[in-house]
């Protein structure tokens, strides 16, 4: 398949997402709440349009938050997307089923608001854990808890997604004391309650809420091509019966722990901490083939002569062992099993420190984007350089 210019006139070459790291033109569904090692829209896009037509079928068995199936979606590409991360898929879900406006959202916010008022007498703090109950006032806590207990009782997505969004962050604006956006720790050493106490006061949930449903819908979609979500592994996944491209970003061989990063919205999502999601912490390089090798030989027969495949893979720089990916997936694809799948060329691209969450600016600082095409005649597959 032929690459158009603002990839380059070949692969390889600086791609034109490099230069800006900004948000400003995405649509704000693609914002609802933070989630780590979430792919930039500009690279979700740019990969949709060049490797995909509208009315293609796009698999992404990996979707995380759902930044690529949802690009997809409004560029008019029927999406097929799976995940078994309990907040990315409701996040991916909240994006597939928001209210058609933000007047919709804010009427079915005020129903949804006067239900969890009958479940405010019902929250005994006592049974929440500690370490939960230290980044919030007790009454924000007890108002935040029941309302997300009527929006789980209702299945309403978008709702939930919008309240795990201002759930914790040092800015006013959100529910807790102040603390970090994206991985959960108290900030009070920076911001001491003696100094700052206004920013330990309790803080009104429902003016928030209805703040964060009209953010979001400054930038909505115009309309979005039919989604199928599964909170299911990739490799039990019923493979639909013709794929026209698979985009995705694998799991990093856990230089990112979801569960961790995420404890304190995950928590809130099920009153629990789910188990480990992440790929073992031993022989991670095995688990990460492993877990490739079985998604892709059950989704091989599905994909259609010409069929595009592209993954976004990141580097791992945790401890003094340095782990290659994307060298991990060109031993996998050189298998015999993947005969028909033929490398077209690779992108690499550098991680801005923007990007980057952890604090000592740490973790993946590259990715390499790999891209192979489905061949009809299972022609010898070519060697890189």
């Amino acid at each position: 398949m032929k690459l158009l210019e603002s990839l380059g006139p070949h692969l390889g070459r600086k791609p034109s997402w490099t230069d800006d790291c900004t948000t400003r033109d995405d649509c704000t569904f693609q914002q609802l709440a933070p989630y780590i090692g979430r792919i930039k829209t500009s690279i979700a896009r740019n990969l949709i349009a060049h490797f995909t037509v509208p009315g293609d079928v796009l698999l992404d068995p990996f979707a995380g938050s759902g930044v690529i199936p949802f690009e997809a979606a409004m560029l008019g590409r029927r999406c097929v997307a799976t995940d078994t991360n309990p907040y990315g898929v409701l996040l991916m879900r909240a994006k597939f089923s928001a209210p058609s406006s933000r007047d919709a959202a804010l009427d079915q916010f005020a129903a949804r608001w006067r239900n969890a008022q009958r479940r405010i007498n019902r929250q005994d703090l006592r049974r929440v854990p500690s370490w939960v109950r230290r980044f919030f006032h007790p009454e924000t806590l007890r108002n935040a808890l029941a309302l997300r207990d009527e929006l789980v009782k209702r299945s309403d997505h978008f709702l939930l997604a919008c309240l795990l969004g201002i759930l914790h962050h040092q800015r006013p604006g959100f529910l807790s004391y102040p603390s970090s956006h994206l991985v959960p720790y108290l900030r009070d050493k920076l911001f001491p309650r003696s100094k700052f106490p206004q920013l330990y006061e309790e803080r009104d949930v429902r003016s928030r809420m209805e703040a964060k449903i009209r953010r979001t819908y400054r930038r909505p979609p115009r309309s979005l091509a039919p989604a199928l979500t599964y909170a299911v592994d990739a490799r039990r996944l019923p493979p639909p019966p013709r794929i026209n491209a698979i985009i995705t970003s694998p799991p990093y061989m856990n230089e990112l722990d979801y569960v961790r990063d995420n404890r304190l919205r995950l928590w809130f999502l099920g009153r629990t901490l789910p188990p480990i999601t992440d790929l073992a912490r031993h022989n991670r390089e095995y688990h990460f083939q492993s877990l490739l090798r079985e998604t892709f030989s059950r989704l091989a027969d599905s994909l259609v002569a010409g069929a595009s495949i592209v993954l976004v893979v990141g580097d791992t720089n945790r401890g003094s062992r340095r782990v290659d990916a994307a060298q991990t997936v060109r031993t996998l694809f050189q298998e015999d099993v993947f005969h028909s799948f033929v490398p077209r060329g690779e992108i690499l691209d550098f991680i801005p420190d923007i990007r980057r969450s952890r604090r000592d600016l740490a973790g993946t600082k590259k990715e390499t984007i790999l891209v192979y095409e489905v061949s009809s005649s299972g022609r010898r597959r070519l060697n890189y350089a």
